[in-house]
C-alpha cells in the first residue's frame, strides 16, 4: 500500500488538533473516514502514530519523527496547486523589470525579495538602464514594466508618476558649510561633486541656479557609490536623488543642506519617477507585482 497525500494531511490535522473528530472537521471528512486514511498510513508504514492520553491523542516517538517530512510533503504540494493555479490566471512566469538607477537600486531591488517570496511563481528580474533604454525595452515587450524619470514619449505606453525623486544638497558631518551660515554665494564657491551622466548632472544644475547657485567647481564621477563616499569624506558637496540617499543621512553619514529653502523638500517637485507599461501586455502579473510590491499613483499615497 503507498502513501497517499490524503494521509498525511489527515495525519497532520490529527496531530495539530490532537483529536480525531476536530482534525476530521477542518478538513471537512467524516470522523470516520479521516480514522480509516490514519489507520491506512499506519498499515503503510507498520508503525503507531498516536496513542490515547488523557489530555487526547499524542504522537508517538515514530509519529513525531514523522511530522517534518509529512510537514514538508503537503506544503509542496500546495505550492505546485498554487504555481499551477497563478500559471492559470497569469500571475506565474518571468517578469521583466526596466528601471532607472534611483528606482532600480534604492527602491524596486528592496521590494522584489518579499515579492518572490509571496509568489515563488514568480521569477523577477531587474534590469538597471538609462531612461531611452527602459522605454524602447518596455515598447519591443522585453520589459514587462519600467520605470523612469519623465513620462513616455511615445504614445502607445501608458503611465503614472509613483515616486518623487526630489534633489537634496548633502555634504559631510564635518563640512565648514554647516556650520556657518552659508549664502548662495558661498555655495557657488564650493566644489560640486556631480554625476557624470550628462541628463542627471544638467538636471541638478538647472536647480541649482533656481535656488541662485552657480556652479563653478566641479568634481565629476560615474558611480553613485564614489559620489556619495566622496561628499561623506571630503570638504565639497554634492546634490543627488534623495533616493539614493535618504539611508545615509538617516544614517548620519551625510548632512543635508539648505533644507529650509529646498523646494522639492518642502512642497510639491516636478521631479518624478513613472512606472511605464503596454496596456495590452501582461496586465495581470503586472498588476500583482504593481499592487504586491506598493506601485500606485502618487495621489494614491504611493512613498519610497
Amino acid at each position: 500500500m503507498h502513501i497517499t497525500l490524503r494521509q498525511l494531511q489527515v495525519f497532520l490535522a490529527v496531530h495539530e488538533a490532537r483529536n480525531l473528530s476536530r482534525a476530521a472537521a477542518r478538513l471537512c471528512v467524516t470522523a470516520s473516514a479521516a480514522s480509516q486514511s490514519l489507520r491506512e498510513l499506519e498499515r503503510a508504514l507498520d508503525a503507531e502514530l498516536f496513542t490515547r492520553t488523557a489530555a487526547g491523542l499524542a504522537p508517538t516517538p515514530a509519529g513525531a519523527s514523522l511530522v517534518p517530512q509529512a510537514t514538508l510533503v503537503v506544503k509542496k504540494a500546495q505550492e505546485i496547486e498554487t504555481l499551477f493555479a497563478a500559471q492559470k490566471a497569469g500571475l506565474a512566469g518571468r517578469l521583466a523589470v526596466g528601471a532607472n538607477r534611483a528606482s532600480g537600486i534604492y527602491i524596486l531591488s528592496r521590494r522584489l525579495p518579499a515579492f518572490k517570496t509571496r509568489h515563488p511563481g514568480v521569477d523577477p528580474v531587474l534590469i538597471i538602464e538609462d531612461n531611452d533604454v527602459v522605454e524602447r525595452g518596455v515598447l519591443e515587450n522585453r520589459f514587462d514594466v519600467g520605470f523612469v524619470s519623465r513620462p513616455p514619449l511615445d504614445a502607445a505606453l501608458e503611465s503614472f508618476a509613483c515616486f518623487r525623486d526630489d534633489f537634496v544638497i548633502v555634504a559631510s558631518p564635518s563640512s565648514p558649510l554647516i556650520a556657518m551660515d552659508a549664502s548662495a554665494e558661498d555655495f557657488s564657491m564650493a566644489t560640486w561633486i556631480m554625476d557624470q551622466e550628462k541628463n542627471v548632472r544638467e538636471a541638478a544644475l538647472r536647480w541649482l541656479q533656481d535656488q541662485g547657485i552657480t556652479v563653478s567647481r566641479m568634481l565629476l564621477m560615474n558611480t553613485m557609490g564614489a559620489l556619495k563616499r566622496a561628499a561623506a569624506t571630503g570638504p565639497g558637496v554634492a546634490v543627488l536623488p534623495y533616493l539614493s540617499v535618504r539611508e545615509e543621512i538617516l544614517r548620519g553619514d551625510l548632512v543635508e543642506l539648505r533644507k529650509d529653502v529646498n523646494p522639492d523638500r518642502t512642497a510639491e517637485s516636478a521631479r518624478r519617477i513613472y512606472a511605464i507599461y503596454r496596456p495590452n501586455h501582461g496586465r495581470p502579473l503586472r498588476e500583482l507585482f504593481f499592487r504586491e510590491c506598493g506601485i500606485r499613483p502618487l495621489d494614491a499615497g504611493c512613498a519610497p
